[in-house]
């Protein structure tokens, strides 16, 4: 009798351990990773290289932002002047621009709208 209790006890307690443990709500869709959050940046353009199609800037709202950042432009991205269409030729370096994108894993964001705005 002893030996079928710890029979049935082992088998019990394998089977606990296989079962996987089930959301508490299985129609509830995980977060989205954070690559495809929008991030917004803003800085002054430092260089333009159209032949790489990117673009580094500088600065931002608090004194941190000091380091450079790099943007990756493409034949998607949105090209604005405070909020309406724009020719890419417009933007120049030393310009303060605000830019919407994406961050890759290299840490340089694809710009989905870079938006110049005038000079503070």
């Amino acid at each position: 009798m002893r030996l079928v209790a710890i029979v049935l006890t082992l088998f019990f307690v394998g089977i606990l351990l296989e079962v996987q443990p089930m959301s508490a709500d299985p129609g509830k869709q995980a977060a989205p990773p954070a690559a495809t959050k929008e991030t917004k940046w803003q800085g002054t353009i430092i260089h333009i290289m159209k032949d790489q199609s990117m673009m580094e800037i500088r600065g931002g709202t608090t004194t941190s932002d000091s380091d450079m950042r790099k943007i990756a432009f493409d034949s998607s991205t949105q090209w604005t002047k405070q909020g309406k269409p724009a020719d890419q030729g417009d933007f120049k370096e030393g310009q303060f621009v605000i830019v919407l994108g994406t961050v890759d894993a290299k840490g340089v964001l694809r710009a989905s709208r870079i938006d110049l705005r005038l000079p503070r």
